[in-house]
């Protein structure tokens, strides 16, 4: 997914992060300081709490030697590209620089749990164009940075999953019951962002729907509130992120397109690729994926706890 946030310049000293607790979208920086995380005291930290006592790690035999995962275990810490301006996804606390907090973010630390048994992570912020470089030269271990995975870019790297979905979805006011999902969209005023795949999917979806065309994502969250239309379509990343800092709009049912995010490894590394996946089975199969979700990206959304994605099951993957 392109960056669209501000890039992070400002210099931070290059230390591991240890984390007792949830570190919380987009790529976001070309800066390659590293940043330092620890003691967590958000709500979603205090929600995560058990998940981290409770983390599975990786037994011995897991850690094959002269392996990526063998060497990170050697080197004591994980090292992690992740954005820090993403809220519900990977995003520094202002008030705390230490905290970095979010879905991708807290499943990195889970990761680094599984390899070293503790959530030892170091994270160096990317641009969406410096990712593949990123891990071809070895500068990070493993991209976490709502990455979608593509044919193309599989040939310049590898992904372990798909670990998310994303897809366009519908923000509404957070006084309406009205509307639960695209399904109800018919016949009602619907903003878009200009030159978003909205633009023709709703449409499609709703012919007898009334689409505006907002030039940025501000102004069309704007035109909700102030009830220029009844519901706005975007990005759900985008939407979560929305309601997370305005409590007047609510993101309702989920994506109804299909954009899978992976996370991104340095090519042709099966081993290592083939750890992570086992590690993403497990923790869906114990519940601690969804009980990420539900702390991170789920705290702004009304419907239910989505269904992971199946591992393996999109072209590059």
């Amino acid at each position: 997914m392109p960056s669209t946030r501000k890039t992070l310049t400002r210099g931070i000293p290059l230390l591991a992060i240890t984390v007792t607790a949830a570190l919380a979208f987009s790529a976001c920086s070309s800066d390659s300081s590293a940043v330092p995380t620890s003691n967590p005291t958000s709500s979603a930290s205090n929600a995560l709490s058990s998940v981290y006592s409770n983390a599975a790690v990786a037994s011995a035999a897991d850690l094959i030697p002269d392996s990526t995962m063998a060497k990170i275990k050697a080197r004591g810490k994980l090292i992690v590209a992740e954005a820090l301006d993403a809220p519900l996804l990977s995003q520094q606390d202002p008030s705390n620089p230490d905290n970095v907090e979010g879905f991708d973010a807290d499943l990195a630390k889970l990761l680094a749990i599984y390899i070293l048994g503790t959530p030892s992570v170091e994270i160096i912020p990317p641009a969406s164009e410096t990712r593949e470089a990123l891990l071809q030269n070895g500068t990070v271990d493993v991209v976490f940075n709502t990455y979608t995975i593509t044919t193309e870019r599989d040939a310049q790297v590898d992904f372990a999953g798909p670990y998310l979905q994303s897809g366009l979805a519908v923000a509404v006011k957070s006084d309406n019951t009205s509307i639960q999902s695209v399904s109800d969209l018919g016949g009602k005023t619907v903003i878009v962002g200009a030159n978003t795949p909205a633009v023709t999917a709703v449409p499609e979806q709703q012919p007898t729907a009334k689409v505006v065309s907002f030039a940025t994502d501000p102004e069309a969250v704007l035109a909700l509130t102030q009830g220029r239309g009844d519901a706005y379509v975007q990005d759900f990343t985008l939407l979560a992120s929305d309601a997370a800092s305005n409590k007047a709009i609510k993101v309702v049912g989920q994506p109804f397109t299909t954009e899978s995010y992976g996370i991104g490894l340095k090519n042709n590394d099966t081993q290592f690729k083939s750890f992570i996946n086992a590690w993403l089975t497990k923790i869906e199969a114990s519940g601690d994926w969804a009980k990420v979700w539900n702390a991170t990206l789920g705290s702004a959304v009304t419907s239910s706890t989505p269904t992971p994605p199946a591992i393996g099951s999109v072209p590059g993957s």
